[in-house]
């Protein structure tokens, strides 16, 4: 239930919204450090860990320091992370029956007094995955000039692959 929640939450923001894809020959270049694992378990099931950082850059648009103030910028955040080439075969898909994820701060630049969040975050599951596992969060930044430049994600996946 919380769950649907938060996905209907996240889809009634109406926040600007920043889309990266790993798969993407020039947005690939704003990930670093990426690492992924995959196991096999009994049923034909498999559990995936992808992890690793993501340059996202976030800074409240129009900011001065005449305009500076103690509100916060939100902006959603979706990443396409992609699938290890080894975990399907022609044809196949994985299909996500759990997921676990997590996102949080790497680097962060401006004032002392900074102020950055991560206000949820959720994996899509309802569609098999091919190429990629699709992580959206909702950030925020203060408005006082801060850039979150950088966060770091994992997620750990619970399936089965499918022809």
């Amino acid at each position: 239930m919380q769950k649907q929640q938060t996905r209907r939450r996240m889809e009634e923001l109406g926040n600007p919204s920043m889309h990266l894809d790993q798969s993407d020959p020039i947005q690939s270049e704003r990930f670093f450090s990426v690492h992924s694992l995959h196991y096999s378990l009994p049923d034909n099931q498999k559990i995936l860990m992808l992890s690793g950082i993501v340059e996202v850059n976030l800074k409240a648009p129009g900011w001065s320091v005449e305009s500076a103030n103690a509100n916060t910028y939100q902006e959603d955040l979706t990443l396409d992370l992609a699938v290890p080439n080894d975990l399907l075969g022609t044809g196949q898909s994985f299909k996500i029956t759990q997921a676990v994820p997590y996102i949080g701060l790497n680097s962060l630049s401006g004032s002392a007094h900074t102020s950055w969040g991560v206000n949820n975050f959720l994996v899509k599951t309802e569609s098999p995955v091919i190429h990629a596992i699709r992580l959206q969060a909702n950030l925020d930044v203060s408005r006082s000039g801060e850039v979150l430049q950088r966060i770091a994600y994992q997620v750990t996946a619970l399936g089965m692959v499918s022809n």
